[in-house]
């Protein structure tokens, strides 16, 4: 790829769709659980038949087992050609899912589960490519947006129907966290800062929101001090996790039978400083208070974040890389 950026209703690729969905057949056997403890094993029979008929929970609970299996037992090929069976079915429901968490960032849990050191062997030339334009760019597609604007409800923070009437802002929606996280991981270093630039150049204030918080919550993993998700707080404020982002531990890249030398963190260190040298030099104080001030024309976004723009100035603002 000579470029990679993130422009809102250009979303999956869909010749790289095409691509994943004509090389991964359906597996002859049913996918079972990832715990072998007892006399008998859980299986998802049900994934042999049509998956449209199914909700998207009933798939999400099966690509869960895929990452935690990984997780706990290492690589196991029944699960390796179910997720990628699965991967090209679901993307085009990436944005359903349940109330706490989309489809995306189950596919993107389990994605990493069983490419922690990156996708050394592919299981074609391109398929590293073909999953950056289509898992990648879920987060662009159409149904997300407005225009400019995201289309609330479609993405981020779904509704605040609770009964503080909260939409948690405060906090990284999961398929926001879960998307950035993997493109760091997974592009190419030379390609990282243009498609984080492009991330910046977004302008609804929803998503700058989402930016900074963000990048508050993840800027001990981008100075390489939180080495892998797990490492990561749920409760913290801002949290990054997302779905399943618990089963990312640093032994997965020990485990792993490809053949590549074991990562010590989960994002490349060019990633994370290149991120870095971005945030650094995009801000300053008066690109900080136009941001802030688009923010604050939305009453609730800007309550929920409370001290986080403050946290962000401290932590970014001024400091050259």
């Amino acid at each position: 790829m000579r470029e990679y950026r993130w422009t809102p209703g250009q979303g999956m690729d869909a010749a790289a769709l095409e691509s994943l969905h004509g090389r991964f057949g359906r597996p002859g056997e049913p996918m079972g659980e990832a715990w072998f403890m007892g006399e008998t094993r859980r299986m998802y029979p049900h994934l042999l038949g049509d998956l449209d008929k199914l909700s998207a929970e009933e798939i999400q609970r099966p690509m869960a087992e895929i990452a935690a299996g990984y997780s706990s037992f290492g690589p196991m090929e029944e699960w390796h050609q179910w997720y990628h069976y699965l991967l090209s079915r679901m993307l085009p429901r990436c944005h359903d899912g349940t109330f706490m968490a989309s489809v995306v960032e189950t596919l993107i849990t389990g994605f990493i589960a069983i490419y922690p050191n990156g996708v050394h062997v592919a299981p074609y030339k391109r398929f590293c490519e073909d999953t950056l334009r289509t898992l990648g760019q879920c987060m662009m597609e159409p149904q997300c947006w407005n225009g400019r604007e995201i289309a609330i409800g479609e993405v981020l923070h779904r509704n605040n129907r609770n009964p503080a009437g909260l939409w948690g802002w405060w906090d990284t929606s999961g398929d926001f966290s879960a998307s950035l996280f993997f493109c760091l991981k997974y592009l190419p270093g030379e390609l990282v800062p243009g498609w984080l630039r492009s991330v910046l150049e977004i302008s609804d204030p929803h998503w700058r929101a989402q930016v900074l918080v963000w990048a508050v919550g993840a800027h001990d993993m981008l100075l390489g001090n939180v080495k892998w998700p797990v490492e990561l707080e749920e409760q913290a404020r801002p949290s990054v996790t997302w779905d399943w982002s618990y089963c990312l531990r640093a032994e997965m890249a020990a485990l792993d039978t490809s053949g590549a030398m074991p990562m010590s963190s989960f994002l490349p260190d060019e990633a994370r400083e290149k991120a870095l040298h971005v945030l650094h030099t995009y801000f300053n104080e008066d690109v900080l208070l136009e941001w802030l001030d688009s923010i604050s024309r939305v009453d609730y976004l800007y309550a929920e974040l409370a001290e986080i723009p403050s946290r962000f100035e401290t932590l970014f603002v001024g400091k050259q890389r």
